[in-house]
């Protein structure tokens, strides 16, 4: 059996076909974005073929794009040549991106086990500035979801552990240096989107 890389490798055309419609801009953008300063420079992690980062660069900022699909990357690159990308994994350290005033991850936690959603945190503060603004959305839930993690594509079977999460096991992984501002407006009932924001400093 396959895995998630291979899975976003296998689709990533169709991520892009989807993603970059004007109506797959997630709802809480423009929000999302007046926190930020202009021409600031955005993380978007575990960014597929880079349609979020297309959204950010049109609105004036400077993205920065993390995946571990190369695939996915491949046409990220090709859509947005002036955009800088990198290959990872977002629960590994990614010195290479530098410091960013925010980081938007939408849907990219829904590949990472409860258990790990700290890491994930730690990760995310290496890079965000004091002050900066993390936006998050997840499929709301708790624990694996097997009817979402696999699937057979051509004859070949992949799982892409997909895994829901809720608000209390967010504020519960955040640690010190993150606090939960709001949840923000969501399309969807089944996603959420939660906005956070890295301490100036470190609480106690």
């Amino acid at each position: 059996m396959l895995g998630c890389k291979e899975f976003y490798d296998k689709t990533a055309a169709r991520w892009a076909e989807n993603g970059y419609l004007d109506e797959a801009e997630p709802k809480c953008m423009d929000e999302f974005c007046a926190l930020l300063p202009a021409g600031g420079r955005v993380l978007d992690l575990c960014c597929g073929a880079g349609y979020e980062s297309f959204r950010l660069r049109r609105r004036g900022f400077r993205p920065v794009g993390l995946d571990f699909s190369g695939e996915s990357l491949a046409i990220a690159r090709e859509r947005n040549p002036e955009v800088p990308f990198f290959q990872g994994d977002l629960l590994e350290s990614c010195p290479q991106v530098g410091p960013v005033d925010g980081v938007i991850c939408i849907a990219g936690l829904v590949h990472v086990e409860t258990a790990d959603l700290p890491l994930a945190f730690r990760r995310i503060s290496e890079v965000l500035k004091p002050g900066g603004y993390l936006l998050a959305s997840v499929r709301y839930g708790t624990g694996r979801m097997e009817e979402r993690s696999v699937s057979e594509i051509d004859g070949e079977t992949y799982d892409r552990n997909f895994i829901a999460h809720n608000e209390e096991e967010l504020t519960a992984a955040m640690g010190k240096d993150f606090t939960l501002v709001r949840e923000m407006p969501s399309d969807m009932k089944i996603w959420a989107c939660y906005l956070f924001q890295k301490n100036k400093e470190v609480r106690v």
